[in-house]
């Protein structure tokens, strides 16, 4: 599953932040797919990529939303996400695993709902 993840970590490591500054640092779900320009393409992934986080489950028993926005949006200390989830290391690292795979499975559908193309895949 590490293997798996390892395109949405590097997303979210080296991609999400040159979104978020293309953005002027605002956050958006709007999508304008009338902006065929390359740069209107990356604002509609920043988009989607909300989008998805929004759609994540935040359950005591999948806090995927929590995970997602604290460990990589905002690069808190996995020691700290785990006392915010209140899981052991072990079971905190499976979840993380388990929200960057459910965040692949819905980024991909919000693009196809959205009509957001060329397709972005983590590889």
């Amino acid at each position: 599953m590490i293997k798996y993840n390892k395109g949405v970590r590097h997303f979210f490591k080296e991609d999400y932040p040159r979104l978020y500054l293309l953005s002027g640092s605002q956050i958006t779900t709007k999508i304008n797919l009338k902006d065929k320009s390359r740069v209107g393409y990356y604002w509609n992934i920043f988009a989607v990529t909300w989008l998805t986080i929004n759609r994540l489950e935040d359950t005591p028993q999948h806090p995927y939303k929590t995970i997602i926005v604290e460990r990589f949006v905002k690069r808190t200390s996995m020691i700290k996400v785990r006392e915010l989830i209140s899981y052991s290391q072990g079971k905190s690292n499976d979840l993380a695993n388990q929200a960057l795979k459910k965040f692949t499975e819905i980024f991909k559908q919000e693009q196809i709902k959205n009509k957001v193309y060329p397709l972005l895949e983590f590889k």
